[in-house]
Protein backbone atom coordinates (compact mmCIF):
# COMPACT_ATOMS: atom_id res chain seq x y z
CA UNK A 1 0.00 0.00 0.00
CA UNK A 2 2.83 2.40 0.85
CA UNK A 3 4.44 1.71 -2.55
CA UNK A 4 1.18 2.58 -4.33
CA UNK A 5 0.84 5.86 -2.42
CA UNK A 6 4.46 6.68 -3.19
CA UNK A 7 3.90 6.02 -6.91
CA UNK A 8 0.73 8.12 -6.98
CA UNK A 9 2.45 11.00 -5.15
CA UNK A 10 5.44 10.79 -7.50
CA UNK A 11 3.19 10.82 -10.55
CA UNK A 12 1.28 13.82 -9.19
CA UNK A 13 4.52 15.75 -8.60
CA UNK A 14 5.66 14.90 -12.13
CA UNK A 15 2.39 16.19 -13.65
CA UNK A 16 2.54 19.37 -11.54
CA UNK A 17 6.13 20.02 -12.66
CA UNK A 18 5.07 19.61 -16.31
CA UNK A 19 2.23 22.11 -15.81
CA UNK A 20 4.65 24.57 -14.16
CA UNK A 21 7.02 24.22 -17.07
CA UNK A 22 4.21 24.81 -19.57
CA UNK A 23 3.08 27.92 -17.68
CA UNK A 24 6.64 29.25 -17.56
CA UNK A 25 7.26 28.79 -21.28
CA UNK A 26 4.03 30.27 -22.60
CA UNK A 27 1.50 32.81 -21.44
CA UNK A 28 -1.65 31.11 -20.22
CA UNK A 29 -4.68 33.35 -20.69
CA UNK A 30 -7.27 32.86 -18.02
CA UNK A 31 -10.93 32.87 -18.94
CA UNK A 32 -12.47 36.14 -17.90
CA UNK A 33 -9.26 38.16 -17.93
CA UNK A 34 -9.09 41.45 -19.84
CA UNK A 35 -6.99 41.39 -23.01
CA UNK A 36 -5.90 44.35 -25.15
CA UNK A 37 -7.97 44.95 -28.28
CA UNK A 38 -5.52 44.26 -31.07
CA UNK A 39 -7.25 46.13 -33.92
CA UNK A 40 -8.63 49.30 -32.37
CA UNK A 41 -9.55 50.60 -35.85
CA UNK A 42 -11.92 47.67 -36.45
CA UNK A 43 -15.29 49.16 -37.49
CA UNK A 44 -17.03 47.05 -34.81
CA UNK A 45 -14.86 48.62 -32.07
CA UNK A 46 -15.37 52.13 -33.46
CA UNK A 47 -19.14 51.55 -33.60
CA UNK A 48 -19.11 50.48 -29.92
CA UNK A 49 -17.47 53.80 -29.06
CA UNK A 50 -20.07 55.68 -31.06
CA UNK A 51 -22.82 53.67 -29.36
CA UNK A 52 -21.39 54.61 -25.93
CA UNK A 53 -21.37 58.33 -26.75
CA UNK A 54 -24.89 58.27 -28.21
CA UNK A 55 -26.26 56.31 -25.26
CA UNK A 56 -24.52 58.64 -22.80
CA UNK A 57 -26.03 61.63 -24.61
CA UNK A 58 -29.51 60.13 -24.22
CA UNK A 59 -29.06 59.31 -20.54
CA UNK A 60 -27.23 62.48 -19.45
CA UNK A 61 -28.97 64.82 -21.91
CA UNK A 62 -25.61 66.00 -23.29
CA UNK A 63 -24.50 66.64 -26.85
CA UNK A 64 -20.93 65.43 -27.10
CA UNK A 65 -19.81 64.17 -30.51
CA UNK A 66 -17.94 60.90 -30.98
CA UNK A 67 -14.55 61.17 -32.66
CA UNK A 68 -12.60 57.93 -32.29
CA UNK A 69 -11.84 54.97 -30.04
CA UNK A 70 -8.15 55.29 -29.16
CA UNK A 71 -7.59 52.24 -26.95
CA UNK A 72 -9.23 49.47 -25.05
CA UNK A 73 -9.46 46.02 -23.61
CA UNK A 74 -12.01 43.25 -23.88
CA UNK A 75 -13.16 40.51 -21.53
CA UNK A 76 -15.05 37.40 -22.61
CA UNK A 77 -17.76 36.48 -20.10
CA UNK A 78 -21.36 35.46 -20.86
CA UNK A 79 -21.04 38.06 -23.62
CA UNK A 80 -18.20 40.55 -23.91
CA UNK A 81 -17.15 43.55 -21.83
CA UNK A 82 -15.37 46.32 -23.72
CA UNK A 83 -13.37 48.88 -21.70
CA UNK A 84 -12.74 51.66 -24.21
CA UNK A 85 -10.89 54.97 -24.23
CA UNK A 86 -12.26 57.38 -26.80
CA UNK A 87 -12.16 60.98 -27.84
CA UNK A 88 -15.24 63.14 -28.33
CA UNK A 89 -15.97 66.80 -28.90
CA UNK A 90 -17.48 68.67 -25.99
CA UNK A 91 -18.36 71.97 -27.59
CA UNK A 92 -15.19 72.82 -29.50
CA UNK A 93 -12.81 70.92 -27.20
CA UNK A 94 -11.70 67.36 -27.77
CA UNK A 95 -11.83 65.35 -24.55
CA UNK A 96 -10.90 61.80 -23.57
CA UNK A 97 -13.53 59.53 -22.06
CA UNK A 98 -13.59 56.04 -20.64
CA UNK A 99 -16.50 53.70 -21.04
CA UNK A 100 -17.59 50.16 -20.36
CA UNK A 101 -19.94 48.57 -22.88
CA UNK A 102 -21.33 45.07 -22.38
CA UNK A 103 -22.42 43.12 -25.47
CA UNK A 104 -24.67 40.22 -24.50
CA UNK A 105 -24.93 36.86 -26.24
CA UNK A 106 -27.69 38.28 -28.48
CA UNK A 107 -25.31 41.07 -29.62
CA UNK A 108 -27.29 43.73 -27.74
CA UNK A 109 -25.07 46.54 -26.45
CA UNK A 110 -25.53 47.99 -22.96
CA UNK A 111 -23.75 51.07 -21.63
CA UNK A 112 -22.47 50.23 -18.15
CA UNK A 113 -20.24 53.22 -17.40
CA UNK A 114 -19.17 56.47 -19.07
CA UNK A 115 -16.79 59.03 -17.57
CA UNK A 116 -14.46 61.87 -18.46
CA UNK A 117 -10.80 60.95 -18.09
CA UNK A 118 -8.97 63.59 -16.03
CA UNK A 119 -6.35 65.61 -17.93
Amino acid sequence: MAKVLFLVASLLLYVLSLLSLAAATQRLDLAGSYKPIENIDDPKIQSLGEFAVNEHNKQAKTQIQFQKVIGGEMQIVAGTNYKLRLTALEGTSSRTYGTLVFTDLNNKNNLINFYKVPK
